[in-house]
């Protein structure tokens, strides 16, 4: 009867010692946690081999996992076995003529892949997470030594590999929350550009497409500063109508807002380093915009927005109508019967403050009971269930042979995509044709340049272009890292009220 001494399995009636190669178990074995392999390989050898008639193959190397029929995989490559005695062939060929196939009732067969499934999960959820540390790990001690480009990557990392859902997510949530300042909204509603249905959409969509040219794009880019220029020039129309405080909340919202959501409501809470990183990256971003004071570690910027939002975060009518027409538009692809309900639980994401800030009644408790359900249903369902994704998401604007900018994706209008049947299906899928794209949305594409207002398109392209070209130097003599203060050009800042 076969014997097993410390993974050799043992046949003396045939002379014959059998080794299990460390590669043939590595092999199977790869995607298994550490932790569960003793208890996975008796049911995966299971699936794949053959069963000794007396059972006798019992234990796995150095472990005898209890409650478990271990088999041995016998093959003739002396990559997959080592054989000790050296045996001839027809030996092998006897052994393996003592041994019969394993018939395994459906359910048995079916609880094994399962139970493989979940732990190549489990291995696979944190891979890019232990990545990320391991390439990095020269700044978990001290993450506030990131350089502005070294932050991007890791930043990237988060919105299009880790997070994208919910970072973009937070982010349009973070427009949303830059209403609540009171001092800001008026000159918002002057504008008329958030307000007004005709022309929320595109400011929408427009707005969607700067922050992810030198979000998901680079600063130092040609076109990711050409789109941090065409902001500068759009708030320079302005002048002193913008205070710095508001320019410095909006810019905390962008960081704060985003690590609150991914914090809160995803399958694993940020690291600091990921964190910082984020902030880094976006106080390079104020610099560029002429934002002065920004402090200079995220605790002193949580600190900084909480005494400003003490201070500056209550109800007027201008708060309302901005909210109100961004909400519309969020709710506009829902049917008629939903929207009541999709607007409780839109508002029930809002804090206390921001809920009153804005103008709205309190959702019915059950509606605030089920949102938060659901977001901790879709974070264990995604910690345990799902594999991760197979590579980043590629969210920028594609270069067409015309030399200008074209999207495939877009949140609430189709501005500046091109007219395929792959768009087209989407259109009707999610609209029932009412949003289609076409001429009314430009589907000629784009330049950076171009972007926002309509009135705006023609007579901002040299000053933008002249901007970015400035840009692009302060940024090759290492940016606000090397000078550690604001960018100016020729003309810039503008000069923000106080």
């Amino acid at each position: 009867m076969p014997r097993i001494e410390y993974g050799k399995a043992i046949f003396p009636r045939h002379g014959l010692e059998v080794t299990v190669s460390r590669a043939t178990l590595k092999l199977c074995l790869c995607f298994v946690p550490k932790r569960l392999r003793f208890l996975l390989l008796p049911s995966f050898l299971v699936l794949s081999s053959l069963y000794t008639e007396q059972r006798a193959i019992q234990s796995y190397v150095h472990r005898k996992p209890p409650g478990h029929l271990a088999i041995i995989i016998l093959y003739t490559r002396a990559n997959m076995l080592k054989y000790s005695n050296s045996p001839t062939k027809n030996k092998i060929l006897d052994v393996m003529s003592t041994m019969e196939i394993v018939q395994l009732p459906g359910s048995t067969l079916l609880a094994i892949v399962v139970v493989l499934y979940l732990g190549l999960v489990q291995t696979l959820r944190y891979r890019s997470f232990r990545n990320l540390n391991k390439a990095y790990a020269a700044y978990l001690r001290d993450p506030y030594s990131l350089d502005y480009k070294t932050a991007h990557q890791i930043m990237k990392r988060v919105m299009l590999y880790e997070f994208p859902w919910m970072f973009a997510f937070g982010t349009q949530w973070a427009l949303f929350e830059t209403y609540t300042v009171a001092t800001g909204t008026e000159l918002l509603v002057q504008t008329r550009q958030l307000t007004s249905d005709s022309t929320v959409g595109k400011r929408t969509e427009d707005t969607v497409v700067l922050l992810t040219e030198f979000l998901v794009g680079s600063l130092d880019s040609d076109r990711g500063s050409k789109a941090l220029a065409k902001v500068n020039w759009m708030h320079r129309r302005y002048g002193s109508k913008i205070k710095q405080p508001e320019l410095l909340h909006t810019l905390a919202m962008f960081v704060l807002e985003p690590i609150r959501w991914l914090n809160n409501r995803e399958w694993r809470p940020m690291t600091e380093l990921e964190e910082v990183a984020i902030f880094t990256y976006w106080k390079e971003i104020g610099n560029r915009m002429g934002i002065k004071n920004i402090p200079d570690t995220l605790e002193e910027l949580k600190i900084w927005t909480a005494e400003y939002t003490q201070e500056n975060v209550y109800f007027t009518k201008y708060n309302k109508m901005c909210a109100e027409s961004t909400m519309r538009l969020f709710l506009r692809n829902f049917p008629l019967f939903m929207r009541g309900f999709a607007q409780h639980a839109a508002v029930s994401l809002l804090g206390e403050r921001s809920r009153l800030a804005l103008g709205y009644e309190k959702p019915p408790r059950w509606i605030s009971r089920l949102v938060s359900s659901a977001f901790y249903i879709r974070r264990f369902v995604i910690r345990h269930f799902f594999l991760p994704r197979l590579h980043e998401l590629e969210p920028l604007a594609k270069l067409d042979s015309t030399g200008r900018l074209y999207r495939d994706k877009w949140a609430f209008e189709p501005w500046y995509v091109k007219v395929t049947a792959k768009t087209w299906f989407e259109g009707w899928l999610w609209t029932s044709g009412k949003v289609l794209p076409g001429p009314k949305y430009k589907r000629n594409g784009f330049l950076v340049e171009e972007l926002g207002p309509v009135e705006y398109e023609q007579i901002s392209k040299d000053s933008v272009a002249k901007e970015a070209e400035e840009m692009q130097a302060y940024a090759s003599q290492g940016g606000s890292f090397a000078f550690g203060c604001p960018f100016r050009s020729v003309g810039y800042p503008p000069q923000y009220g106080a």
